[in-house]
């Protein structure tokens, strides 16, 4: 799908319709709970949440299947997981893990037998040398300095083999390097949109509140929720609302990029925008100017051109302080968010 930038066309104006609240998610979770035999453990209830939230089409569609298929247990939830959520399955952790300690046993030998190799053509320079204090004839130097030039030959062919070892065993240790880099990306990383995940988000947050306050600069955050985002899905189908969670996901980075924001996605059409260096007003004034940006905005299809509409936001903005936890902080960015919606939507309202 294409996004088209209109300053002509007249904005929608957001109607305020009552927020059903989260506990019709508990009543329709803890009944997959029950039906389905699955013990309300973390990684389980969090499946489910995104489930029915309808965080995205491809997780629906899996769980769907499952379901219909009668597979619906805890395998069938940790593969969902793996497919869906960026978890790393637990046998690809351990076999990373393995190969480190493999390679690092494997670079160990290496290194004794090198030191071996040495050791040996000491001995072979130590006896040599003591061999000539002695009055020594012609043909016992001839003898002599054969063997010392095959321990030099041996050493030589010895280091060589060393340190093809040692290339060989970098080259390894780079791609493992990597392998790690990957998973650990894909941990922190929501698949469907590419910002950070709710682990990643929680993770970051707590890392510059702490960078933020030991520099003694601000820290904002804004939660971001898109407007009335289920009539997308019902309207155009799950895969053009995908798309519109990708390009929201995008135009918030993009528009917090500068001072080193970060985006995550929080869960279904939520995301939290961390601003470091930034109080309240500066940063609603930074996501209100993405707001309008956005809302301006003419989203078509790109197969046929028709006209999506546009696609709105409202948020919620507050400044870190000394006493905040992560999830203080979060809540009253909630609270704030909340506010715009009871105010009409597609706005950004600061924490009072």
């Amino acid at each position: 799908m294409t996004f088209l930038d209109s300053s002509m066309a007249i904005p929608a104006v957001g109607i305020a319709v009552p927020d059903p609240g989260p506990m019709r998610f508990f009543s329709e979770i803890g009944t997959l709970l029950l039906a389905h035999r699955l013990p309300p453990v973390p990684d389980v209830y969090d499946l489910l949440w995104r489930y029915v939230r309808d965080d995205y089409h491809a997780l629906s569609l899996g769980v769907d299947r499952a379901i219909a298929d009668g597979i619906f247990d805890l395998a069938a939830v940790s593969e969902l997981r793996r497919a869906h959520c960026g978890d790393l399955d637990a046998s690809a952790v351990t076999a990373l893990v393995e190969a480190a300690h493999d390679q690092a046993e494997a670079l160990s030998q290496r290194i004794e037998s090198g030191r071996t190799d040495l050791a040996d053509y000491g001995r072979a320079i130590a006896d040599g040398g003591a061999r000539l204090e002695t009055p020594i004839d012609a043909a016992g130097l001839a003898v002599l300095l054969e063997q010392l030039g095959a321990a030099t030959a041996t050493i030589q062919a010895a280091n060589a083999r060393l340190e093809g070892e040692l290339a060989s065993a970098a080259v390894e240790m780079r791609g493992l390097a990597e392998r790690l880099g990957a998973a650990e990306r894909a941990a922190i990383t929501d698949p469907l949109t590419g910002a950070l995940n709710r682990r990643g988000t929680i993770e970051t947050l707590e890392r510059l509140q702490a960078e933020t306050r030991a520099a003694g600069t601000r820290l904002a955050l804004a939660m971001v929720d898109i407007d009335h985002f289920k009539r997308v899905n019902d309207r155009f189908g799950h895969a053009l609302g995908d798309d519109v969670l990708r390009f929201v996901a995008r135009h918030l980075a993009d528009s917090i990029a500068a001072g080193g924001g970060k985006v995550g996605r929080f869960g279904g059409e939520e995301f939290v925008a961390m601003l470091p260096g930034h109080d309240v007003m500066r940063a609603t004034a930074i996501i209100d100017k993405a707001r309008s940006q956005l809302a301006s905005q003419i989203i078509r299809n790109a197969v046929d051109g028709s006209s999506l509409g546009r696609v709105s936001f409202s948020a919620g903005v507050a400044g870190d302080r000394v006493e905040d936890s992560c999830e203080t902080l979060i809540a009253r960015a909630d609270d704030a968010l909340y506010c715009a919606k009871r105010m009409g939507r597609d706005r950004v309202v600061p924490d009072r």
